[in-house]
């Protein structure tokens, strides 16, 4: 009971450093683990694209000390952060590691859980993400995925689509639709994990709605800057950047207008594959 001997001091100034926010977007995926992952004692647990820590932390706390984990992320300064609130918690269960989910240098057979929030869309190769996966699961291993789908933010990839057609480049459009197509669906993200030897045991699909003044508030926000400006703005060429998103916010604006604010429609995508034999 050694929880009613270190109560948490919040005048150490080490406990306000790690208590900050998880992103709204990256919270609604990892609250689907949360709510539909199974919990079982005793597991070792791979977490793949670890970042910060969510949702590993979490899944250690209330997994608790009968199931070790592993987090692996490519990006050292998620990992040092994720170092800081590791110490801070006093997870002796948790390791955290600098490798590519590509590779997965870990011995055939060694996990029996192995979770990805938000990581798949981000992997140049995730064919070989999952191979890697079945080699390194345990005969009836789970590998639970969670991901934003093709139609994500629909409203917003309309009204960029009605910008390009008036600016008049059709190779702009043929990027655009390349943009939003290199998501998963939920057919093809099935069938990726089957193809991999994971036979399906759960889907789930869920949404949640992303609510902005105006486009120029969208267009601003910090997580978005973070996660899409840059692919969106690949889209055109750097001479027609500047006139191409001024005509978008000025559209945004105006839809936000007509409609009370900007609502973005997000699929979620939470599927779970058992290692077949």
């Amino acid at each position: 009971m050694d929880y009613l001997d270190n109560p948490i001091d919040f005048n150490n100034p080490r406990i306000a450093s790690v208590f900050d926010e998880v992103s709204y977007w990256a919270s609604h995926f990892a609250h689907l683990i949360f709510q539909h992952l199974e919990l079982r004692p005793n597991l070792n647990v791979l977490d793949i694209g670890c970042g910060t820590g969510v949702p590993l932390f979490e899944l250690a706390h209330i997994h608790g000390s009968t199931c070790q984990f592993t987090g692996v992320d490519i990006w050292q300064e998620a990992l040092d952060r994720a170092a800081l609130k590791l110490d801070v918690y006093g997870l002796t269960n948790v390791t955290l590691l600098k490798i590519d989910g590509n590779t997965l240098p870990f011995p055939d057979a060694h996990f029996d859980l192995i979770v990805s929030n938000l990581g798949v869309n981000n992997f140049d190769n995730p064919e070989a993400m999952l191979t890697q996966c079945a080699r390194i699961a345990k005969r009836d291993a789970r590998l639970v995925i969670t991901t934003n789908i093709v139609g994500h933010m629909r409203e917003f990839y309309e009204i960029y689509r009605q910008v390009l057609t008036d600016f008049g480049k059709p190779e702009y459009l043929e990027r655009l639709a390349a943009n939003e197509e290199h998501r998963s669906t939920r057919e093809s993200l099935t069938r990726r994990l089957e193809n991999a030897d994971f036979r399906i045991s759960k889907v789930i699909e869920d949404s949640f709605t992303l609510r902005y003044l105006d486009g120029r508030a969208f267009l601003h926000h910090w997580f978005i800057r973070l996660g899409f400006i840059d692919q969106w703005r690949k889209v055109v060429d750097k001479d027609d950047e500047r006139a191409v998103f001024a005509d978008l916010e000025t559209r945004l604006n105006e839809y936000a207008q007509r409609h009370g604010e900007l609502k973005l429609t997000v699929p979620m995508l939470y599927v779970e594959g058992i290692r077949a034999v």
